[in-house]
């Protein structure tokens, strides 16, 4: 939040990450609704409350710019032309992410998601980048599949090991 205009508060842009939530946990629940009924309640009761969090951050802000208190405006979301550029490519990579796990499964999406931000946004040499996002890829998959059994979509990866090891 940004204090700039005679104290106070900009909400504008603080925006962004509750409407993003709002959006990804309604699609969390319709895209559960042929799952088993732990995870109906699991996906409900995380739903519930990040909805009732929202509501309470839009209450308050309602309250503030009410009182005079918060004002709303947008323009702290474009600081600078770099940082513009950052946020968009970081949004179009993840956008890419979530349209390419159903191809190529949740670890090599995982990894190509993160690579391509080392690499691009982090501006880390291609090796480290490949030995850090490997390494973030192969724990996800160890962690949500082989321990939790999480049902992510399989791709060639998985498939792969899913052969030659049987799990």
């Amino acid at each position: 939040m940004n204090n700039d205009r005679d104290g106070k508060v900009a909400t504008g842009a603080d925006w962004i990450i509750p409407i993003l939530g709002a959006g990804f946990a309604t699609y969390y629940l319709i895209s559960i609704k042929d799952l088993a009924w732990e995870a109906k309640v699991s996906g409900v009761f995380c739903a519930v409350v990040l909805f009732l969090l929202i509501a309470i951050f839009a209450l308050r802000t309602a309250i503030g710019v009410a009182r005079g208190t918060h004002y709303l405006e947008w323009r702290s979301l474009y600081e600078s032309h770099k940082l513009a550029i950052v946020r968009g490519a970081l949004f179009a990579l993840t956008v890419a992410n979530v349209a390419l796990i159903p191809w190529a499964g949740f670890t090599l999406s995982t990894f190509g998601f993160l690579f391509t931000c080392f690499l691009w946004l982090e501006r880390m040499s291609a090796r480290r980048a490949a030995i850090v996002a490997g390494s973030l890829a192969l724990f996800g998959y160890v962690l949500f599949v082989l321990i939790l059994r999480t049902a992510l979509p399989p791709g060639p990866f998985e498939r792969l090991v899913s052969a030659l090891t049987g799990f």
